[in-house]
């Protein structure tokens, strides 16, 4: 049966935010979704649910920050269905999965957009598509350029970070690719690292230079958890000799 009021604190087309969104979804939990601008959550979520990132979630009073403890916790309180299997063994590894998808994927597609806002933070409009924003789309706009650096301040999004991103993806791809292969990942009823790794997929996909690597691989099939991306950053935006560095195949392989 469904908790009670639910209250999700999200940013625009965070990825994180977009798994919890989805396990949400799966679970028929209904839920308020609160839609905060980039860095408010330092301001005020320390009060609305308890912490200075998100996703962040208030549940019956009880307030949560992160995806992996909000999907946690929403296990236990819908247990059906279950974002973790039952066999022991596959929990564990699902569990290590879900943990490298959020401790080193998640930062990569985040790297990524920060050094490509910074290059066009024209493009960090479209991203606000679809979220009600407390300031309208006017007041914003003047303050994109000054948003895209503080945003890449606070991730560390420097061009030599987003390529050493760039070159590691192939392999970071290939891996994903085996996990799907062994089971752990790519069931027709999503796990919980099936979703946090879908999520930071698709936003990975709406980078449109990347896009056709990213096709290449059974990891792009994870994103079908999610809606499509409205969204995206043009092809051009990155430097051509960025996409020139990648490995051609995913053989060569990802430090983490």
């Amino acid at each position: 049966m469904p908790a009670g009021e639910c209250k999700l604190y999200v940013l625009p087309n965070s990825h994180p935010c977009a798994a919890v969104e989805a396990a949400l979804r799966l679970k028929g939990q209904s839920f308020e979704r609160v839609d905060l601008l980039p860095m408010s959550q330092v301001l005020v979520g320390a009060i609305r649910f308890g912490g200075f990132t998100v996703p962040g979630m208030r549940i019956d009073g009880e307030r949560l920050v992160g995806s992996r403890p909000i999907m946690r916790r929403l296990d236990g309180l819908v247990p059906e269905p279950p974002l973790l299997p039952a066999d022991p063994d596959l929990r564990r590894r699902v569990l290590d999965v879900e943990r490298w998808g959020d401790e080193i994927l998640q930062g990569v597609p985040r790297r990524i957009l920060d050094v490509s806002f910074l290059r066009d933070p024209s493009a960090m409009e479209v991203f606000a598509d679809g979220y009600d924003l407390p300031l309208p789309r006017a007041v914003l706009r003047p303050a994109l350029p000054l948003t895209a650096r503080v945003l890449a301040t606070r991730w560390r999004a420097t061009d030599e970070r987003a390529l050493a991103d760039i070159r590691a993806l192939p392999g970071r791809l290939q891996r994903i690719d085996e996990w799907i292969a062994e089971g752990v990942l790519g069931g027709d009823q999503p796990n919980a690292a099936d979703l946090q790794i879908g999520s930071s997929i698709r936003l990975l996909g709406a980078i449109e230079d990347l896009r056709p690597m990213i096709e290449q691989h059974a990891a792009a099939a994870l994103t079908r958890f999610f809606p499509p991306m409205t969204a995206a950053i043009p092809a051009g935006t990155l430097p051509a000799g960025w996409l020139e560095a990648a490995p051609v195949s995913g053989a060569a392989a990802a430090t983490g």
